[in-house]
């Protein structure tokens, strides 16, 4: 057998098993003994994450995760193979959304610097809290051996958890409760991370990595990663990437062919806000465009929560980016695993990122465009109207050329982000045109950061000026929304 049927065959039975329930063995001992590379035969798997080798020690009932460090959850959205989103059951202190970073366990990275395996990781992991939602029972806790007030990880906004699963049984006793953390190990899709804190879980948690790799099970098997593109990047235009964008907007079920292409693209920075990068570029008949005089087109770059140098997001620069394009169903279609380095390499790496025209260089040809949009059809001039739905400056800098009213606004769960509804000034009804998402933190006291509030206390009634990044997100739902969003604080002036 090829070695990549056999792989491709690991990976579809260990899939396939985990979702049948605590008694599933994460491979096939089949497609284990047909490999010539496989571990000998007499070597037995054993099933860490059912034989009770590590039990949850406390009961979740009625606790409430935010006093307690422990409690029972729905999931509100996977992110990657060791990292997830819950919302809490009991809600007695804070209903905001659990953001869970697994304890003991380090994944391949599946959205900034994606990796081998990340991919595989990634839809495992999010397989089983599917299915453990869907049929059975949840439980989140702190790496902690009493109840108490769980603590935030270095990043100051997730909390380290244990992630406890039951795939067939709603509101499953404590004692039926398995640890998904140990199942990501036992599967070969993670490496062991800090366990000293937990003792009595870690030699357990190295047991079964190091039987992952002695059946060279998934990232420790020795062969490609089915998932991972190996080849190299392709030069594709911005416009050929948005025709599929726009495509799949007008058709949820369209297949984006760019989809998991390594691809290599150049554009004019149009924005940089909550890590992600906007480049836009123009297009005309010679290049591609079938328009009466042109258009333009965009992609939103996720750069990874590491850092940016600023040479690279400053508006105006116009760059090269290598990356993998991915069409999430969280996140819709975005260009991921770019590498930003400080300062262009000497030849130039093919994989990094290059500024091609510096910002205060960009003077011609590929200096930024800003659509210009009307507030009201009865305003002056001949700007179009900006509406629901409109793709012409999709991912690019859009800027109202009137004021706008907010008549209603929205926060995240985390009160970390905004959206604003808004209307044109004095217009009848609240017709919605479009919403305004605020993808930085906006603090109403310099002087005093912790000062909550609400988007409706500091936002509903007012007018502003707004300008920033026409984009989109999809909702739980699946519908498409669009927004504008703004770069910086002066992408939003208060005007009354």
């Amino acid at each position: 057998m090829k070695k990549n049927s056999l792989f491709l065959s690991l990976i579809a039975a260990a899939t396939l098993l985990s979702g049948c329930g605590p008694s599933a063995n994460p491979a096939s001992s089949e497609a284990a003994s047909s490999s010539s590379e496989s571990v000998s035969s007499s070597l037995t798997a054993v099933d860490y994450f059912n034989n009770g080798s590590v039990s949850l020690g406390l009961d979740y009932a009625g606790k409430d995760f935010y006093k307690d460090g422990i409690g029972q959850v729905s999931l509100y959205t996977p992110i990657d193979g060791d990292t997830a989103h819950f919302t809490p059951l009991v809600k007695t202190t804070s209903d905001l959304v659990i953001k869970s970073r697994f304890w003991g366990i380090d994944t391949p990275e599946s959205t900034g610097q994606i990796q081998e395996y990340g991919k595989e990781a990634s839809n495992f992991t999010a397989a089983q809290l599917q299915n453990a939602d869907k049929n059975g029972t949840i439980v989140v806790s702190s790496p902690f051996t009493e109840y108490k007030v769980p603590e935030h990880d270095s990043t100051g906004t997730r909390y380290v958890s244990l992630i406890w699963v039951n795939f067939t049984k709603k509101n499953a006793p404590y004692t039926e409760l398995h640890l998904l953390n140990l199942y990501i190990v036992q599967n070969g899709l993670s490496w062991v991370k800090n366990v000293a804190d937990m003792p009595q879980y870690s030699d357990t948690f190295y047991a079964a990595e190091a039987q992952a790799k002695a059946l060279k099970y998934n990232l420790f098997s020795g062969l490609p990663a089915p998932l991972f593109n190996y080849g190299d990047y392709e030069d594709v235009s911005l416009l050929d990437i948005k025709r599929e964008i726009v495509a799949k907007i007008k058709d949820p079920t369209h297949k984006n062919k760019y989809d998991g292409a390594k691809v290599r693209v150049t554009g004019t920075v149009a924005g940089y806000a909550g890590n992600i990068l906007y480049i836009e570029s123009y297009f005309n008949s010679e290049t591609g465009s079938t328009v009466e005089g042109g258009e333009y087109a965009g992609v939103n770059i996720f750069t990874g929560m590491s850092a940016v140098s600023s040479r690279f997001t400053r508006v105006n620069t116009y760059i090269q980016v290598s990356g993998v394009a991915e069409d999430s169903d969280n996140f819709g279609f975005q260009i991921t695993g770019a590498t930003f380095p400080n300062v262009n390499s000497d030849p130039i790496d093919p994989k990094e990122a290059e500024v091609l025209i510096k910002a205060a260089d960009n003077t011609d040809e590929y200096s930024l465009y800003t659509f210009q949009y009307k507030t009201t059809a009865a305003a002056a001039g001949d700007a179009p109207v900006l509406t629901e739905g409109n793709t012409d400056a999709l991912f690019c800098a859009v800027n109202l050329a009137g004021n706008v009213y907010c008549y209603n606004a929205y926060d995240s769960s985390d009160s970390n982000e905004h959206t604003l509804y808004l209307k044109s000034e004095n217009a009848s009804g609240a017709t919605l045109f479009f919403a305004l998402y605020i993808t930085f933190v906006y603090k109403p006291d310099a002087e005093n950061p912790n000062l909550t509030y609400t988007a409706a206390s500091q936002f509903v009634g007012h007018t502003f000026i707004v300008q920033g990044v026409l984009g989109y997100h999809i909702t739980t739902s699946g519908a498409v929304k669009y927004q504008i969003l703004p770069r910086f604080s002066t992408d939003l002036v208060l005007v009354g």
